[in-house]
């Protein structure tokens, strides 16, 4: 059995917010739709293997359990403990890093 994702209300927060700035950009409700649920669909691996990506760069301290990856120029960045697996920022990687 795999580990439980859980969404922090950082990340639901900046995944709504990628999803409004997709909408302007495309004006397309149908193709926004699809970019956002391939996004959130794509955390579904971590259940079963949470190591698969690098570890986060940009993320102060980061003792080793902090990861990231991108998805259609979106930077994912994860939190893995020994039960869950925490989703804890979504931000477009086209802008400039910020550490965290």
């Amino acid at each position: 059995m795999g580990k439980t994702i859980i969404w922090t209300h950082q990340a639901d927060a900046d995944l709504n917010e990628a999803f409004l700035d997709l909408l302007d950009q495309s004006q397309s409700i149908k193709t926004t739709i699809r970019i956002i649920a391939e996004i959130f669909q794509s955390t579904a691996i971590l259940a079963t293997n949470s190591e698969i990506y690098k570890l986060d760069t940009l993320k102060n301290n980061n003792k080793g359990n902090i990861r990231t990856y991108e998805k259609h120029t979106y930077r994912i960045s994860y939190l893995v403990d020994e039960k869950h697996v925490y989703i804890i920022r979504v931000r477009y990687a086209r802008k400039e890093p910020l550490e965290y």
